[in-house]
């Protein structure tokens, strides 16, 4: 993973809080794909749903905190 898409993916994960999905292809364009999510997070419009079929999670019951 480059460093570019690593940011990329670290502010997309930040701005929608779940992950997107990558493409299928093996040799993917990292740098073109970083740019995509980096698009997602200005236009604050995930189009990964679609094109990569990025699944948003449902809402999770926060976690009980155990104290020992």
């Amino acid at each position: 993973m480059t460093k570019k898409l690593k940011e990329a993916r670290i502010k997309f994960v930040k701005h929608f809080k779940y992950s997107p999905n990558f493409p299928s292809a093996i040799n993917f364009d990292q740098d073109v794909y970083a740019e995509e999510l980096l698009k997602c997070v200005a236009d604050d419009f995930d189009y990964t749903i679609k094109k990569y079929g990025t699944k948003i999670p449902k809402e999770m019951p926060e976690p009980e905190i155990i104290w020992d």
